[in-house]
């Protein structure tokens, strides 16, 4: 079920599609492909938010440009148009249809990650055809399916599951960070990318919210075996939260076809309700317990960090949170991208490959 990229993203002139709602919540893909992809972006189509810099608007990305339309956009010159927003139910708006289009028409290559497929739609693949442009549909994915055996990673490789308190809290920026963290110190490590963006990025990966729900273990088991071969561990991105009333299930197929030796549990600073919802998240401290206690009947795979989001706080206040946190759960804490993954490495290294 495994999906690769047909055509390489990396090193093209890209435009992100915000849908004017430019941010790190409503519009993760663009911004998350903006942090790790700042000097393949050309601009960022977003109206609400136009004749600013990306900078001003999410605090990174430099003097990238946000444009108010799409021709604004088309003079820049980008060869590949990714959809940067991730709406509820992930449906294809008139407004992003047009701008795709436009694409389309002018020969700008189409990457969407939404569960509405742009290549099943007539019309534009038709635009596509007669420009010679190209549709890649990211969560598109095989139907060739297996349940998951319980077994996890067989290649020697350990892993470790980035699981998260609620969804977009960073799960697959901290999966990044770390495998980046481990092979600067020489440690031959991968993440496995379990959601469209983390397709995008890593170029291949499964989008376990497409795969038919008896088989996102199956999926989750190939794919740490696909990134295992020829590893030492692979971070595994989680998709949800175990105690989310929509993603549950998700999560709990990715857990057990990963079959993690340790999880990392990433969190929101200051984060009291679910995305969109008006229920209240449990206490850090109970998401922990209740990760290791479903894992327990398998194998004794534990929580051994905190990787939590401080970006809505100054430094100050943030180191605070981060500090609070690790009293308060005992666990090493820290905020990946402000104060890096040292004072979670050790943690992770001795629940896996040994302290190097």
């Amino acid at each position: 079920m495994l999906t690769s990229a047909p055509f390489e993203l990396r090193g093209r002139r890209t435009l992100l599609l915000a849908g004017d709602a430019f941010s790190t919540t409503e519009a993760k893909t663009a911004a998350c492909y903006l942090m790790y992809r700042t000097r393949d972006v050309v601009c960022v189509l977003d109206a609400k938010h136009a004749n600013q810099t990306c900078d001003k608007v999410v605090g990174y990305g430099g003097r990238v440009p946000v444009v108010g339309t799409i021709d604004d956009a088309l003079r820049l010159h980008p060869q590949q148009a990714i959809v940067g927003t991730a709406p509820m139910g992930g449906a294809l708006e008139e407004g992003l249809r047009g701008q795709i289009a436009a694409c389309l028409v002018a020969g700008v290559d189409v990457v969407s990650g939404l569960h509405t497929f742009v290549a099943d739609d007539g019309e534009l693949t038709a635009m596509a055809e007669k420009s010679g442009a190209q549709i890649w549909d990211v969560r598109r994915v095989s139907q060739n399916a297996h349940v998951s055996t319980g077994v996890g990673c067989t290649t020697g490789a350990k892993t470790v599951a980035v699981v998260g308190t609620d969804c977009n809290v960073g799960k697959m920026t901290v999966a990044v960070e770390l495998a980046g963290a481990f092979s600067a110190r020489g440690v031959r490590a991968v993440w496995a990318a379990t959601g469209q963006t983390g397709i995008m990025l890593r170029g291949r990966g499964v989008c376990v919210d497409r795969v038919i729900s008896d088989f996102i273990g199956g999926a989750t088991e190939e794919l740490v075996n696909v990134e295992g071969a020829g590893s030492d561990i692979v971070f595994v991105e989680g998709q949800g939260s175990i105690t989310h009333p929509g993603y549950a299930g998700v999560t709990l197929g990715i857990l057990y076809g990963a079959m993690p030796d340790c999880m990392v549990l990433a969190h929101v600073a200051g984060r009291a309700h679910y995305k969109r919802l008006d229920l209240v998240i449990p206490p850090v401290t109970d998401i922990v317990r209740l990760h290791e206690q479903l894992m327990a009947p398998h194998k004794p795979s534990r929580v051994v960090a905190l990787a939590v989001n401080t970006s809505a706080l100054a430094d100050a206040p943030a180191r605070r949170e981060v500090d609070r946190l690790q009293e308060q759960t005992g666990l090493p804490t820290t905020d990946v991208i402000r104060f890096g993954c040292a004072a979670i490495y050790d943690a992770i290294a001795a629940a896996t490959i040994g302290n190097r």
